[in-house]
């Protein structure tokens, strides 16, 4: 049974000169960032009927093909989340790579050495990274050029992901490229002149128009050629004409008086949004051993799961986020690290004991800890995905090892 129309015109389609026309929508795959809790608070649970087996997989991390965007104040680590997710996204893939464009300069070489974990031959042929000369014009550009080079040579970039979508049928992606714009709020048109760029209102006009031209445009070539496009995005503080008149922040989860520069309409286009806050200060002396703070993401959109969720991450600000201490702090926050001071346990097992400083060491040394961890972990891991097709909640019992099997990435 089933439309004859669908039917007719698949096939009118298959023989059309343009190949766009018979094209359909492909399922999602997600790739995982490498902190877990971020990535199944942005995951979905698969729910799968090939007519003969029915079964459930989790789907955790960046979808293929997402344009996502990062908000939040200077220095609340968006950058340094983005470039660690970065990594852990292409790590698996051989053809996989890092384009970064940091218009702002911020980044040595060293950091982003440090923060990816990759090695010095991995940098040269897996990071492509430029900061100067970058407007919006050769931006689009570059991404043209990644789309085409991956589009004419699909043999070179198709891979089989091992998943199924709900009807069972193989999916086949094209390996992920990652492109880093860090960021919005100072890409403008190359074609601004010098007066343009001090008149202010003019420049902002000007860029937010360029900008909406191009990612429009950007948009459609993410998907098919299996490009996530990372966005940095700065919050400011809007001036306000009159002081006694307070505007509205212009997007949901913007404060009074907040705003986002660059334009509305990449905002609005992103398939994940996530605004970053750095609200609890980590001193040296105390806690983990190491200055920082704990960082909220906070899912502003996601095609995923329900807005307005979020999660805490632990800032390192010599070796960025840490994604053990990340899943430690969710555990404490859920009630499964007891005890106190330097004799801190995981649930019933007072058998090995640890403090905040002394946490990592222990986890690397003692394999029952490990054992824990990753039990208690899992346990909160799976209240967190929601099932996207019934919108109820499961309750889905899940081994360590499931995560390796679909994220290449081991649980713990």
């Amino acid at each position: 049974m089933g439309s004859i129309l669908v039917k007719q015109f698949r096939e009118a389609a298959s023989k059309m000169k343009d190949s766009n026309m018979s094209r359909e929508g492909e399922f999602d795959v997600c790739y995982p960032t490498g902190f877990l809790n971020f990535d199944f608070l942005n995951g979905a649970i698969v729910k799968v009927d090939d007519g003969t087996n029915q079964f459930s997989y989790f789907s955790a991390g960046i979808p293929d093909g997402s344009l996502v965007i990062s908000i939040g104040r200077s220095g609340s680590g968006k950058t340094t989340f983005n470039i660690q997710a970065a990594a852990n996204i292409v790590r698996p893939f051989e053809n996989s790579c890092i384009f970064h464009d940091d218009i702002e300069g911020g980044s040595t070489a060293n950091r982003r050495k440090v923060l990816t974990g990759f090695t010095d031959e991995e940098m040269e042929t897996k990071y492509i990274y430029r900061n100067s000369g970058i407007n919006a014009e050769n931006f689009y550009a570059r991404i043209k050029m990644i789309y085409d080079l991956k589009m004419n040579n699909p043999d070179q970039y198709l891979y089989d992901t091992g998943l199924v979508d709900p009807q069972g049928k193989k999916i086949i992606k094209m390996v992920p490229t990652v492109y880093l714009l860090d960021s919005l709020a100072l890409l403008m048109p190359g074609k601004l002149t010098e007066e343009e760029e001090l008149s202010g209102q003019m420049s902002a006009t000007a860029t937010a128009k360029t900008n909406s031209s191009s990612f429009k445009r950007i948009v459609q070539m993410l998907k098919p050629a299996n490009i996530i496009l990372m966005v940095i995005n700065h919050i400011t503080q809007k001036i306000e004409i009159n002081p006694m008149m307070h505007s509205k922040g212009q997007l949901s989860y913007l404060k009074q008086g907040e705003e986002l520069p660059g334009g509305r309409t990449v905002n609005y286009l992103a398939n994940v949004f996530l605004r970053f806050d750095d609200n609890t200060k980590l001193k040296e002396s105390e806690t983990f051993g190491f200055s920082g703070n704990l960082t909220d993401i906070t899912l502003v959109k996601s095609r995923n799961s329900r807005a307005g969720q979020a999660c805490t991450v632990v800032f390192d600000q010599v070796n960025g986020f840490d994604p053990d201490l990340s899943l430690f702090i969710m555990l404490k926050n859920t009630g499964h690290i007891k005890g106190a001071g330097a004799y801190l346990y995981i649930d019933d097992h007072s058998d090995i004991k640890f403090s905040q400083k002394t946490f990592k060491e222990t986890l690397a040394k003692s394999d029952d800890l490990q054992n824990y961890f990753a039990d208690a972990v899992a346990e909160e891991l799976r209240k967190i995905p929601v099932d996207t097709i019934s919108g109820k909640s499961q309750n889905y019992k899940m081994a360590a090892g499931i995560m390796a099997k679909i994220n290449s990435i081991p649980l713990g």
